[in-house]
């Protein structure tokens, strides 16, 4: 064996080794993160198992996810009540769909499509989940009385308390500090160090605070939309902090020019002023909320065709199950929708992952059940799934603890195999539908929906170029209309990135990383030249 072999051979066993460690990483569970979800899941579960009925524990998974978003954004009380809604209206909405076969086609197809239509984004197209799994569950247990619907609101809104509880006492231990001025801070300590780097020309630290930078706008973006999006009042004080965005931008485009000092006075000058600005001002809560509107009806929109999809595939699922009314049938109807994600380059994966962890899980049951045979068995196995569901960081991993948490309840009077062999039966058959429809029924693939986004950034981009004194004379809505379309841009530009480092790297090519570099450019020109001398700096 020659010299370039070895050396192949050795880089080929290191990429090996590299790849296996961050296969090992995802496994690794994350255990301090689960103990509060798993606490929140396992009262929820209590308080309806002994309060309202075994039929309303399955509120406990879906209201858990939601806790977990919560605790993650600054606007979570006016995010719960928009939850609180949306749950209500798909109890109601599953109450209805149970009472005949017409109702029950009609219903769930306006459901589903008004879920993934107007919860989804391009930015966040996994939001509609918990929803969903409302609508699915309450039909798997359906409350047939006005009686049992009572109670099953009652159910819910109690379960929503304790979350609520949880996220007061989360919130007044973390304190009420806007996540927002955190992110701010850090930006301002990088463009001070930018700055340096750039009076040093010191190009290996420039670079690199560049992209921590970039980072820091992308959360603050983040923080910013969803706050509008959960918002329920018109207006708030967080808006305001949308020219730390384009100040942040600005500095980013100056410091990869040629040092000049008259450009560094200039800038020095500019992060000097938003400095102190940042320290002494105390913005009011009459900043209008930001408008995050979904566009029109089309064919070729993002969530018009999942929409579509999950209604012609998804509905006919709930339908068969509620025709055959075979024990456990609405298993398929779970599988398949949580399966059917939306691009469809990845259903495969998906599926893949489904199946291989239900068939884990399913081993897994037959040896624990054995083991543990009466209800507190039961409950403790439960128990454990949930913990271990939250502590994952794989999917597929997930899904074996989610088949144990399931199951745990399920075969207490009910013979174990079989209701074993139903959940793999159903969970292949919902893969096989899956595949079939995230490859035929209007299917969303990477690259046509990356052409789709660029476009759409162009479009800001003429937007932006379009605003001026002359178009708009009212300077706040001038600048209310620039804050938007900032934040936009920057949300459409992350889902690009996310989509091309989701494309196989032989598919992966300098064209977009030239079209981010040339698009970045370009905000940091106008931001520049437009934005920044009509924020007032007093």
């Amino acid at each position: 064996m020659n010299h370039t072999s070895r050396s192949a051979s050795g880089t080929s066993e290191k990429a090996f080794i590299r790849k296996l460690k961050e296969k090992l990483l995802l496994l690794k569970p994350n255990l301090a993160s689960a103990i509060l979800p798993t606490i929140v899941v396992t009262l929820v579960f209590f308080l309806n198992y002994f309060c309202f009925g075994m039929d309303n524990t399955m509120i406990a998974p879906f209201v858990t996810l939601s806790f977990l978003r919560f605790r993650n954004i600054s606007n979570h009380y006016e995010c719960m009540c928009k939850t609180w809604l949306i749950y209500i209206i798909m109890t109601l909405l599953a109450f209805v769909a149970v009472i005949n076969l017409p109702l029950c086609i009609i219903v769930n197809a306006v459901a589903l499509f008004w879920l993934a239509y107007t919860l989804i984004d391009e930015y966040n197209p996994t939001n509609y989940f918990p929803a969903g799994m409302a609508l699915i569950f309450f039909q798997i247990a359906p409350a047939h009385t006005l009686q049992a619907l009572g109670i099953r609101l009652l159910a819910l809104s109690a379960s929503l308390g304790i979350v609520l509880a949880f996220v007061i006492v989360l919130f007044r231990k973390k304190g009420s500090h806007n996540p927002v001025c955190s992110y701010i801070l850090e930006g301002l300590a990088n463009c001070e160090a930018q700055l340096s780097a750039y009076r040093k020309y010191n190009m290996q630290a420039l670079e690199k605070l560049h992209h921590e930078l970039c980072v820091i706008n992308k959360k603050i973006c983040d923080e910013i939309y969803t706050y509008n999006r959960a918002s329920i009042r018109l207006a708030g004080r967080i808006n305001w902090y949308c020219r730390y965005v384009a100040l942040f931008q600005v500095i980013n485009y100056f410091t990869t020019k040629t040092f000049d000092m008259e450009d560094y006075i200039k800038i020095s000058s500019i992060l000097n002023r938003f400095s102190r600005q940042f320290e002494t001002a105390r913005p009011t809560s009459d900043y209008k909320r930001l408008n995050f509107k979904n566009d029109a009806l089309s064919l070729k929109a993002f969530r018009f065709r999942f929409a579509m999809r999950l209604v012609l595939v998804v509905t006919p699922c709930l339908t068969f199950a509620y025709l055959t009314n075979w024990e456990n049938s609405y298993w398929l109807v779970i599988s398949v929708f949580f399966m059917m994600i939306p691009v469809t380059e990845f259903t495969k994966q998906r599926i893949s992952q489904r199946v291989t962890g239900t068939m884990l899980g399913i081993i897994l049951c037959f040896l624990l059940f054995s083991l543990f045979q009466d209800l507190p068995g039961r409950f403790l196995v439960m128990t454990l799934a949930n913990f271990m569901i939250y502590a994952s960081n794989s999917y597929g991993v997930t899904v074996i603890y989610i088949t144990c948490s399931a199951l745990a309840m399920q075969s207490l009077d009910a013979s174990v195999s079989i209701m074993l062999l139903q959940r793999l039966g159903y969970t292949v058959l919902g893969g096989i539908i899956t595949l079939l429809a995230n490859h035929f029924v209007f299917p969303i693939r990477t690259r046509k929906e990356m052409v789709i986004l660029i476009g759409r950034l162009n479009a800001l981009q003429r937007q932006l170029t379009a605003l001026s004194p002359e178009s708009c004379p009212d300077p706040d809505k001038r600048q209310y209309i620039m804050d938007g379309l900032i934040i936009k841009s920057y949300m459409l530009m992350k889902r690009l990135q996310t989509y091309h480092s989701w494309l196989p790297p032989e598919q992966q090519n300098d064209a977009f990383v030239l079209y981010e570099q040339k698009y970045m450019t370009f905000m940091g020109e106008y931001l520049e030249g437009h934005l920044l001398e009509s924020i007032p700096l007093s």
